[in-house]
């Protein structure tokens, strides 16, 4: 197996008395996509956090192609190759669509302040190759016919796939996905999973992805891990989760408490 292209070790993090993320250790292999799963409370959002940099962790380390990142900045992460969508969708909701997707490609200039004063060839260039990238990625994410709307005009689930693209903006390797399909009805997360797989081919991504649609993780994911009161109970393929003893109590309980999804 090659080296891993993101890699969490024994991470931890303490909120005062409460260990909600408790010494978890996994990998991501390039070209993967890593599911991370478990009941709410379980503690994959702040894992999330951790990994990204928007928390610092109590504990433990997070290796970038064998280079520790613990608790470096998120725009530095993003400069590294790791782009992320939220939960929250954090849009410019007064901007359009085709101006969100351009914001996010200022992060890459391929011009300097300089050549933008001036005007010079190569500025123009730049500019022309940055709307040529935004319309190919608003085609990718079918969202082109809806260049010039308004974000925050838009439903919910184009707002979740204009997320998807200015992540995809910064030209990641790896890209984080939190909760993707909440508020998707069934056929929009099924176009999600087909949606990510052909991402991942096409843009040669790795994919680490928490969501609480299990079914969906179960037919995405090459590999998954199972988080439980910030403990990791399970690491394997789809089907060694699914059988995975300690998943079934965690989302079923036990004797007559069946109030958890079993996956």
């Amino acid at each position: 197996m090659s080296k891993p292209l993101l890699e969490v070790r024994e991470l931890s993090r303490r909120f005062g008395g409460l260990l909600a993320v408790d010494r978890v250790s996994f990998a991501v292999q390039p070209g993967e996509i890593f599911g991370l799963i478990g009941p709410n409370g379980a503690g994959k959002t702040t894992l999330f956090n951790l990994i990204s940099g928007t928390t610092a962790p109590s504990g433990g380390a997070v290796l970038w192609q064998g280079t520790p990142i613990t608790g470096q900045a998120p725009d530095r992460l993003n400069r590294l190759g790791l782009a992320r969508t939220f939960q929250n969708l954090r849009l410019f909701e007064g901007l359009s669509v085709l101006e969100n997707l351009l914001v996010a490609l200022q992060r890459h200039p391929r011009s300097s302040a300089l050549d933008g004063l001036l005007g010079t060839a190569r500025h123009r260039r730049a500019e022309r190759q940055r709307l040529d990238t935004a319309w190919q990625l608003l085609q990718e994410l079918g969202l082109a016919a809806l260049a010039e709307r308004r974000a925050g005009t838009l439903a919910y689930g184009d707002r979740r796939r204009l997320e998807m693209a200015r992540a995809l903006a910064t030209r990641p390797q790896l890209l984080l996905l939190d909760e993707p399909a909440a508020g998707l009805n069934p056929a929009e997360k099924d176009q999600l999973g087909e949606l990510i797989s052909a991402l991942r081919q096409r843009h040669q991504l790795s994919v680490l992805i928490i969501e609480h649609h299990v079914p969906l993780l179960m037919r995405l994911c090459d590999r998954l891990a199972v988080l439980d009161f910030g403990v990791r109970i399970a690491l394997g393929s789809p089907e060694q989760v699914r059988r995975d003893p300690k998943v079934i109590e965690a989302y079923l309980g036990s004797g007559s408490n069946a109030g958890g999804r079993a996956p």
